[in-house]
Order: structure tokens, then sequence, then C-alpha cells
């Protein structure tokens, strides 16, 4: 709707302005004690409307035409639009949708009257006459209610409402007309069989009592019955979120559901990801990707700092407000946290284009709503740990099966042929022997990588630190190589694809020296920083010289060396050798860190 009041906005402020000058000079306040009683029910009932979604309806016409009757069309257009601007005021509506309203009903009643003025030369008798007065009334009442009806219409964006809701609305405007119709054609009726003049102010007292009661009443019923259809709705996303087991799944009918629940036109789900919050799902626009947001900036990085809930009706008078983290144009934010095991997991963040459109009962109900939302997410990720738990479980056991049977088959291959090498007569027949005897090599340490391919990386749960200490002290300890070990205790937290170069080019490294450099002293040395992380690997064996070192391998078919340089540049990083026959070897592997700052779903190395 706030594009059809930014439209018409300055055509309904001029209209407006010079129908209320107009009805200012003209009203007439000479029953101060009628208009009393009229507006402190006119209070009541516009202050108790029956909404229907963002919709409000109130059964004021009765109490409208009764104080046309009695104070003259200028007064009630006047009295009528200061209600309004209190009622709408105290709800905190935009200023712009108050004018309108307020302008709105002053156009109508000033709009009867008019129309009654020009077609009262028309009307048949003699003013005073009963007849007179009868369609005089009559033909005030038919102009009222077909004015407040149009403007009813032209001050409500139907094309803003969602189509299932049209017919309803429109029948219940109709239903309020008629009760309209009804009441006000029995206080005609009273008011020409009795004078208005022997009513008097108690007989109106008792006359629009039970109208203030009725929508008092109904009131009551409607927010109750909007609490229990809000209740059973819950109930009924909170039973289909629950019963997804894919996380994106999840995470996609949580914000669906929460922006039907409440009605949000744009709606965000961050996840709190190693201390970075991440858009993972969005439904403001369909080509919006997910992006991070700067940290401890926005809305949404509050309350997921301070873990409570927050209703903000407009942002644009919020410091806080970072215009990245939802739809341009939106005015209003809903902002609740996802709490799992006692820590802000994720943030959910609906928005409307309309500032104070959001109420504090749909507050409470996206809180509750967050509470199942996480619910449904910790189980979603229990499933996929035992997934991954059970996937792991069936790798050890592969593992050990290779490990226990082809493992050691190939074993025994090769010491067979060994042992029939070494009785062979026949240099041709040894030389076969000795082929077959390398392939079979070969094949056991593709057989030995591929177990360790299948095992979990030591890294996964103990680090990386830790995992290379322990690797070193098994060294150490079956081999009897001293090493020198330095790393810093806290390690800043690293992508798993650069852990695993990381630890596949020190374990390797670590192997070479003592399976071919025949060295007794080794320095391992990790320096980790925001920017870059370098890994030294020292050993003091007898070196080589690495480009004929590169060609026997060649020869050899060997490519570890270059398995390591392809390792190494997939990471985004290099690696060197520093060697020399007699010197020892030195690898140094160096991987940038820092981010680039773009946002566009790559993966840093530092996470």
């Amino acid at each position: 709707m706030h594009k059809l009041l930014n439209k018409q906005f300055p055509a309904i402020c001029i209209l407006g302005s010079i129908g209320t000058i107009y009805a200012w000079t003209r009203a007439d306040f000479s029953h101060p004690d009628y208009l009393i009683i009229f507006n402190l029910f006119l209070f009541i009932i516009e202050a108790l409307p029956f909404r229907i979604k963002r919709l409000n309806i109130t059964f004021s016409f009765p109490l409208l035409y009764a104080m046309v009757l009695n104070t003259g069309f200028e007064a009630t257009a006047l009295c009528s639009a200061a209600i309004l601007l209190v009622v709408n005021t105290l709800r905190r509506r935009p200023w712009k949708a108050r004018l309108t309203s307020v302008f709105g009903r002053v156009a109508a009643i000033l709009g009867a009257g008019m129309t009654v003025n020009l077609l009262w030369p028309l009307l048949p008798g003699e003013p005073a006459e009963l007849l007179f007065e009868e369609v005089r009334m009559t033909l005030m009442l038919v102009v009222f209610l077909f004015l407040s009806f149009a403007v009813f219409v032209w001050n409500t964006d139907f094309r803003a409402l969602q189509q299932p809701f049209r017919p309803l609305i429109l029948k219940l405007v109709l239903l309020d007309l008629v009760v309209s119709f009804l009441y006000t054609g029995l206080m005609m009726y009273l008011g020409i069989k009795m004078p208005v003049t022997n009513l008097g102010m108690l007989g109106f007292l008792f006359y629009f009592l039970p109208l203030a009661a009725a929508c008092f009443l109904l009131y009551l019923f409607n927010n109750l019955n909007r609490a229990k259809q809000g209740l059973v709705t819950l109930f009924e996303v909170s039973r289909t979120i629950s019963q997804q087991h894919s996380l994106p799944t999840v995470l996609e009918q949580v914000i669906d559901r929460a922006a039907d629940l409440v009605g949000g036109h744009c709606g965000v789900l961050y996840l709190l990801e190693d201390g970075e919050l991440r858009s993972k799902v969005c439904t403001c626009s369909s080509d919006q990707s997910p992006q991070k947001l700067p940290k401890g900036i926005s809305i949404a990085w509050a309350v997921a700092s301070s873990g409570k809930a927050e209703l903000v009706h407009d942002v644009e008078r919020d410091t806080r407000f970072w215009p990245g983290e939802t739809q341009y144009g939106t005015r209003t934010l809903l902002v609740v946290p996802i709490i799992i095991a006692d820590k802000v997991a994720g943030v959910i963040s609906l928005g409307r284009n309309e500032p104070h459109s959001f109420l504090a009962a749909e507050l409470q109900l996206m809180e509750i709503f967050a509470s199942h939302a996480a619910v449904a997410m910790k189980n979603a990720l229990y499933i996929v740990e035992r997934e991954k738990r059970l996937l792991v479980e069936e790798r050890n056991r592969l593992a050990r099966e290779i490990h226990d049977g082809i493992a050691q088959d190939l074993a025994s291959a090769v010491f067979q042929l060994e042992m029939l090498r070494r009785g062979a007569a026949d240099e041709a027949a040894n030389e076969q022997m000795r082929k077959l005897q390398d392939m079979l090599r070969q094949t056991a340490t593709t057989l030995r990588n591929s177990i360790f391919s299948l095992r979990p990386a030591p890294y996964t749960h103990a680090g990386l630190r830790l995992a290379m200490k322990v690797h070193l002290d098994e060294m150490e300890k079956a081999h009897g190589l001293p090493f020198e070990f330095d790393a810093p205790e806290q390690l800043l937290q690293l992508a798993p694809d650069v852990m695993s170069v990381v630890y596949q080019v020190f374990a390797e490294s670590v192997q070479n020296a003592l399976k071919h450099a025949a060295a007794t002293r080794l320095q391992v040395k990790l320096l980790v920083d925001e920017d870059c992380l370098q890994l030294t690997v020292r050993d003091n064996g007898k070196g080589f010289h690495f480009g004929r070192a590169m060609l026997e391998a060649v020869n050899r078919h060997s490519f570890g060396i270059e398995n390591l340089h392809l390792l190494a540049d997939q990471a985004g990083g290099t690696l060197e050798y520093h060697t020399a026959p007699g010197k020892g070897t030195e690898i140094v592997l160096e991987i940038p860190l820092k981010e680039d700052g773009t946002d566009d779903g790559t993966r840093g190395a530092l996470r």
C-alpha cells in the first residue's frame, strides 16, 4: 500500500486540508454534551477493530450517522478525524497512513453532506414534514453508506492483498455496512416515532452502549481466535519442519514457514559459523546470494550477540541497521535468535516495507517458533553427525580388512619373491622376478595410501598441532629419531582442506627423512598468522641433488615430490626444497591465508 500512498498522498493532503478548513469554518459545536458522548463511543469502537490480516474493520457507521443528525456534517467530520488521528497515533502507524485515513474520513462525510445538499431541492414535501424528514434521512443514509464504501476501497490497495483473502475482506466490509444500515435504520425509526429532543443524552447512551459492548466482545473474540489460529499454525509448521532430516531442507522450511506465519515480505536465515554470521536462506529475491555480515554491524549481529529477540519498528531510526542485511525498502524488522544448547546458532530476520507493521504478539509467536526451529535443526544436525559416524566406522572397517587381508598377502608375496630370486640361477628369470617384486611393492604402497585415505585424518578431532606432535612421538618411539617441534599452542582456525595439505606434506617429509635421508635429527616448525601459514621440515641427513633425484623418480615412475607440489598448489601455496648432497634437506610449505574480501561463495584458507 505504500506505493499507492506515495503516488496519491499529495492530492490526498491538498483535498483533505481544504475539506478540514471548510469544516472548521462551518462546524456547529453548540451541543458539546452530545459530542462528548459520541466521541467517547467512537473512540472505543475505533480502538477495538475487527482485524483480518493487516486490515482493521470497525462498526463506527451508526455513530457517525447519529452525529451527523445531531451536530451536522462538518462537526462530525472534524471530531471523527480527530478520533482517528489519536487512535492511529496510539497504534504508531506511519504518518502517511494516519493522514490518509483522517483525510479519507473527512472526504467521505463532507462528500455525503454536499451530495445531500445538491439533492435537497428534489426531495418531496416541505421541510419539517414527516415525509420530507424520512426521505432526507434515508437519502443521507444511502449516500453516506455509498461514499464510506467508496473511500474504503479507494484507501485500500487490493492488489497488495493475497488473493484468498480478498473475497473474505469484501464480505466482511459488506457485513459491516449491513449491520450499520440495520442499526441506523432502527435509530431512524425511533427518531421519527420519538423526537430526538425527547430521547435525551441518557437515551443515546443506552442506545449505543450495546454497540460498544458488541465491538468489545467481538474484539476479544477476534484476538482469541487469532491467537488460537496462530498456535494451530505454529504446531503444524513445527511438525512439518521436524519431519525433515536434511539440514538444507530444514533451513529452507524454517524461513519459508516463518515468513508465512507472520506475513513478512522478506525473510533471511543467518547461521553463526566459526564466529561469522552468514545468510544461508533468503526469500527476499531469487538472485540474492548468501553473504557474510560485517562482524558487530547490523541488527542481526546485535541479536546474535545478546541472544534476545528484537522488534525494530523503523530501521531508518536505528543506528545499528546495515542496509545489506535485508531487502531494499524494508522499514520494520523482526529478528529472533535460534538457540541450540544455550548457544546462539543462528538468527531469523523478517522484514516489512512499512514502519510499525509488526505487532508485539507476532514477536512472541516468532520466539516460540524459533525454539521449535532450533529443535528441528538440532535433529537434522544429529542425523548428519550420525551418518558421518557410520561412514567413518565403515571406512575404518574396510581399512582394517584391507590391512589385515590384502596388505598382508602382498607383503608375503614380496617376501616369497625375494626368496625365489636368491635361489634362481637364471639371470632373465631373476630380472623378471625383480620387476614383479617392484610392482608388488608399488601396489603395496598404493594400498597403504588407500588405507590412510579411508581412515579419518588424525587432526580431525585432536587438532593439527597435537596430531603432528603425536606423529613425531610415534616416529621417535618406533625408529629412535629425535626431533624438535615448534608450533604455537593456540592455532588460528584453518579450513579443513588447508589442514589436510599441511598434514600430508608434514607426514611425507618426516617419512622421507626417516626412509631415504638416514637422518639422526629432525626439526619441524609451524608458523601461522592472519596472512600466511609456513611449515618447515629440516633434517641433518645425507641430502640429494634435486634435479637428478627428479629424473630418477621419473624413471622409477615415482611421483611423490610432484604429488606434494600438486597438493600445495591446490591450496594456493608453494613448496620449496633446499638440499644438497651431504648438507641435509629443508622443505618449506607456504600457504597464504588472507581473504580477498570478496563474497562470491569461494572459501578462504582461514576460517
